[in-house]
């Protein structure tokens, strides 16, 4: 991810120009900031599937690489509860 090319809306500019970000997030990535802070990101949703079977391909790599059955057991929860976010 470039991060020169994230585009940064609060969350007012996002609701009033929504059509506008939404075309935006196919190109670039979205973050929407709420008092400031960065809460959440719009990207495309190809892209979006495209990293989580990604992320899902390196899971199941690293948990097929690791011997040591303490670090599976710390690399699994870590895993699982990364998908209950």
């Amino acid at each position: 991810m470039n991060l020169n090319r994230l585009k940064f809306f609060s969350v007012a500019e996002a609701k009033a120009k929504f059509s506008r970000v939404i075309e935006e997030s196919k190109k670039d990535n979205i973050i929407i900031t709420k008092n400031g802070k960065p809460e959440v990101i719009m990207m495309d949703y190809k892209k979006f599937v495209k990293m989580i079977e990604f992320l899902d391909e390196v899971k199941d790599l690293t948990m097929l690489e690791i011997e040591d059955v303490e670090k599976y057991k710390e690399i699994k929860e870590f895993f699982e509860t990364f998908d209950n976010l």
